[in-house]
């Protein structure tokens, strides 16, 4: 599989899953997505926001060093702060979904005739 670049999201998950020794499928069982999952974020395709806490455990990396790359010390981000950040993206991914859901719902409602509205 051919990534993006060196200094990629993807290249770094790459990087990291085959230092750890794992392979796409394993990596995925380990933090609940598919392989395809995987694969989409190896390539670029897919920034995988609301799995970088997990990424980051299973490959025994920081989180920085995943959104970053090699930095030079005094450029790395404060390691607090980024898992402030992941945290609050991954709050607000919940709450799109959540929000999606409701649309979904209300989309449903409204093109629903009036006596096959139920709540």
């Amino acid at each position: 599989m051919r990534h993006e670049d060196e200094g990629s999201i993807g290249w770094r998950i790459a990087r990291a899953r085959k230092e750890r020794g794992l392979t796409q499928e394993e990596l995925a069982a380990a933090i609940g997505v598919s392989p395809r999952s995987i694969q989409g974020y190896e390539a670029g395709k897919v920034v995988p926001y609301r799995r970088l806490s997990q990424l980051a455990e299973v490959t025994n990396r920081e989180l920085g060093w995943l959104l970053e790359g090699e930095t030079p010390r005094e450029a790395s981000a404060d390691p607090e702060l980024v898992e402030r950040l992941v945290f609050l993206v991954e709050e607000v991914s919940a709450d799109a979904k959540r929000i999606r859901a409701l649309a979904e719902r209300l989309e449903h409602l409204l093109e629903a005739g009036p006596g096959e509205r139920t709540v």
